[in-house]
């Protein structure tokens, strides 16, 4: 099968291949000539051979052995008349029987194909002169018809060549020109369209291929006439589940096939893509003549959209890090860097959204006031650092003791607010007790402190957040004015009585 050549290249080869078959037929039928040829070659290799060895005979002097192999020679080849070997001075050494008379013909000093002579060379030096003679070459006429083979063989190859090349050429004509069959208006109409379009035959071949399919596959339209549509340099896209090329699949199947994608590599090493679409061409009886392939290139497209898929994916990870940003910056922006507390801005936004929904709920919704008690003498005496570490000490006491759904803040300096939502008055004090007991139990780099601590409720009058911070810090100064290291509940008149102590 001559897969990929153009149709010049196989009627070539066709016709090459039928002449060479016509000569070998020829030779078989003994019509070449060069007879003569090939019997003075024979009678060469045969002289020589037999002259070395006379040559060996003569050198052990055996004039026995010497006579033994020429007349053995004349026995054993028919074509030998005679034989003999004769020395430098004219002398016959030895010969056959009728040697002296068939040598009369032969010429002086001068071989001929009858009468041949070969000198006989020992240590470098002529000692004799092998002469044999041999019966008339054979005619070149041909035994049976009584012409030249020559002019035989020049009847021969004509009369069959006549014969073989018009069989040869009638059948190779009809693959010649394939696209013949496709009208020239219909081609024009083919030839408009922006998408690439084959016409097959039953055998895949191509029928006729557009210019868009042309231009896309970078060849002439000459170079792919009668070529099959799947030595196209086409690959299966490995992304689907199709497996064979829709015109194939069409063709043996005579159902339409759509969207197959292929790809067709570039010389850049990229590739196109196209969408193929297949119609199987059905005759009268429903049997399957060909198909009409499609092909739709989606390469710009499958671009943009990779391109666009990889934009939203780099704004979806943008986000993520936006967010993420956000997230870190918030946290930022709400927490107390020494103690991981929120911080004092955070505490009234968290509390001013819970405290409208307690009060218009009507639930529960305390607050812890705390400070560290004689915080002043502790930086004064150990240093900032060490007064940063009690601070840090006493906001983790807090976080120990209050439940998860409890807001711990650094409200200022040694001070600590503590929001505690759905809490009655008595757990918020209870709550407090053991957190003034577990800052007095902990020790910090040998320091030793306690803690002042004021609590109120929402049911203790609070019209306000703040109204509620302020009942729960008088209370924290009432526990520091009677003796500090003590838990006070706010009560209606204790900012009366703060205000006279402070007068």
């Amino acid at each position: 099968m001559m897969v990929g050549f153009t149709p010049a290249v196989r009627l070539s080869l066709g016709l090459v291949v039928l002449t060479v078959s016509i000569l070998i037929l020829a030779q078989a039928l003994g019509l070449t000539p060069g007879a003569e040829r090939q019997q003075l070659d024979v009678r060469k290799r045969l002289t020589e051979t037999l002259a070395s060895q006379v040559g060996v005979a003569i050198m052990r002097g055996d004039e026995i052995l010497l006579q033994y192999l020429l007349e053995s020679t004349v026995e054993r080849n028919p074509e030998i008349e005679s034989a003999g070997v004769r020395r430098n001075d004219g002398i016959i050494v030895s010969q056959t029987k009728l040697h002296a008379k068939k040598w009369a013909g032969a010429k002086p000093y001068e071989s001929t194909p009858t009468h041949v002579r070969f000198p006989i060379m020992l240590n470098g030096a002529k000692r004799a002169e092998f002469e044999i003679t041999f019966e008339p070459l054979m005619s070149d006429q041909h035994p049976i018809f009584g012409i030249p083979s020559f002019i035989l063989l020049v009847v021969f190859v004509s009369l069959s060549g006549f014969v073989g090349f018009w069989f040869y050429i009638k059948r190779a004509l009809k693959h010649l020109d394939p696209s013949a069959v496709v009208p020239a208006r219909v081609r024009n109409a083919l030839n408009i369209l922006a998408e690439g379009v084959l016409i097959l035959d039953r055998r895949e071949q191509i029928v006729l291929a557009n210019t868009a399919l042309i231009e896309h596959l970078g060849r002439t339209e000459q170079a792919i006439m009668a070529k099959k549509a799947s030595n196209l340099g086409w690959f299966l896209d490995p992304n689907q589940e199709v497996r064979e090329y829709p015109w194939l699949t069409a063709i043996n199947t005579g159902v339409k096939q759509t969207g197959v994608r292929l790809l067709l590599p570039q010389a850049d090493d990229s590739d196109k893509i196209f969408h193929v679409n297949a119609v199987p061409i059905l005759d009268a009886k429903g049997a399957s003549q060909g198909t009409i392939a499609v092909f739709e290139d989606i390469t710009e497209l499958e671009t943009k959209s990779r391109l666009l898929e990889n934009m939203i994916q780099q704004l979806a990870a943008s986000q993520v890090a936006i967010e993420t940003k956000n997230k870190e910056l918030t946290y930022l922006a709400t927490r107390d860097p020494l103690t991981n507390c929120f911080n004092r801005r955070a505490l009234y936004e968290h509390l001013n959204g819970k405290f409208d929904g307690a009060r218009s709920s009507d639930t529960e919704f305390s607050c812890i006031m705390a400070d560290i008690d004689f915080f002043k003498k502790v930086n004064d005496t150990y240093g900032h650092a060490a007064g940063d570490e009690v601070i840090k000490m006493a906001a983790n006491s807090l976080r120990e003791v209050v439940r998860d759904m409890d807001m711990v803040a650094r409200f200022g300096g040694e001070e600590f607010c503590v929001i505690l939502p759905g809490a009655p008055l008595e757990q918020a004090q209870m709550i407090a007790e053991r957190c003034r007991e577990k800052i007095e139990k902990k020790e910090t780099n040998g320091i030793k402190v306690t803690g002042s601590f004021g609590v109120t409720s929402i049911r203790m009058g609070a019209t306000t957040a703040s109204q509620l911070i302020q009942q729960a810090d008088e209370a924290l100064y009432y526990s520091k004015q009677h003796g500090r290291n003590q838990v006070t509940c706010w009560a209606p008149g204790m900012e009366s009585l703060i205000a006279e102590s402070q007068h």
